[in-house]
């Protein structure tokens, strides 16, 4: 017990700084295990992993524990003392525009799979029939997220405080929600596991760490599951990219299914955001703010006392001014 909570207030000194440096060199080691198991590992033309191959085995392992690393900051950092809502206004023109392609792609990829649907299908008996469509939801969801991340990249000070703001981000949730779901409807997804189940936990992590972005937007304090959710979705991301990647090599030698290339984008390009958005609510330091504040109450404790120590002393003096007077002028009546 003593050991567990030794090491617990070691690691919990750390900080969130120490998770997010060690975003890029697990990412790297993981983008590489991605690449080499793509490489060798997966038959092209079934989508199955090799039977007597070990790298799939050695690549989810390590996914696993980076996962479990990340999500250990869940437990090993403090929750933040008050709201951090009005850290999320301060984006710059960069992020702005991620946002705003990111909201391009998200639509894009919706239409995407609307128009394919209606290629498969392009009538319907009746109204109803249409609306048992879950593409038409998905698309809904994705034009209300547009809205979001429009209004909130037009002018993040004005929207990071708003309550509607918080509940219009919901809807990015609901979109990746329902995509996520779609993903376990379509059997070809479940069957060809060794790409569905990288997009399956990536979309599963983006839910996770745009909920807690709506609670740290309501002013709820979520800050440590954001970064937690939201490095392991970057995280996922990156290996996402191998796949992405690699589907444009030549002749797609490797017969790697990518149904939708904006979806790709819009996951990685949200992803980068949650990123930056991690980095923004994590600027300001817990233990910055202290050493600051301990650094500076001293010589401004110091300069209040003197002043108070003055301020008596010149109350004292006019007191004694004002007795002598009072004194003077008694004796100036009595003569």
């Amino acid at each position: 017990m003593v050991v567990y909570k030794f090491i617990k207030g070691y690691i919990s000194a750390m900080k969130t700084k120490i998770y997010i440096k060690m975003l890029f060199p697990l990412s790297f080691f993981g983008l590489i295990f991605r690449i080499l198991e793509i490489l060798f590992a997966i038959e092209p033309s079934s989508g199955f992993y090799y039977l007597d191959s070990f790298i799939p085995l050695l690549c989810n392992i390590y996914i696993f524990l980076v996962i479990a690393f990340f999500i250990s900051g869940i437990f090993l950092t403090k929750t933040e003392s008050k709201s951090i809502r009005k850290r999320l206004s301060a984006v710059n023109i960069a992020d702005k525009v991620i946002m705003i392609a990111s909201a391009v792609f998200i639509l894009g990829s919706a239409l995407h799979d609307l128009l394919v649907e209606y290629q498969i299908n392009f009538s319907y008996d009746s109204i109803k029939e249409l609306f048992t469509d879950s593409k038409i939801y998905i698309l809904i969801l994705a034009a209300l997220s547009c809205v979001f991340i429009v209004f909130f990249a037009s002018d993040p000070k004005r929207y990071s405080s708003s309550s509607f703001m918080s509940i219009l981000s919901l809807s990015l949730t609901f979109y990746y929600v329902l995509r996520l779901f779609t993903r376990f409807l379509d059997m070809n997804e479940i069957l060809s596991k060794a790409y569905s189940t990288h997009t399956i936990l990536l979309i599963g992590f983006i839910v996770l760490s745009q909920l807690n972005f709506s609670k740290i937007l309501a002013g709820l304090r979520s800050k440590k599951y954001f970064v937690a959710f939201g490095l392991s979705t970057v995280f996922l991301a990156i290996l996402h990219l191998a796949e992405f990647v690699m589907y444009f090599f030549p002749g797609n030698p490797y017969n790697i299914p990518v149904d939708s290339i904006f979806a790709y984008i819009a996951d990685f390009l949200v992803s980068a955001v949650i990123l930056r958005f991690i980095l923004i609510v994590s600027k300001k330091q817990d233990k910055s703010e202290k050493n600051t504040i301990n650094l500076h109450n001293g010589p401004v404790l110091d300069h209040l006392i003197s002043n108070d120590m003055s301020t008596e002393g010149s109350s004292s003096d006019t007191e004694n001014i004002n007795q002598d007077f009072s004194q003077n002028t008694n004796a100036d009546s009595n003569h």
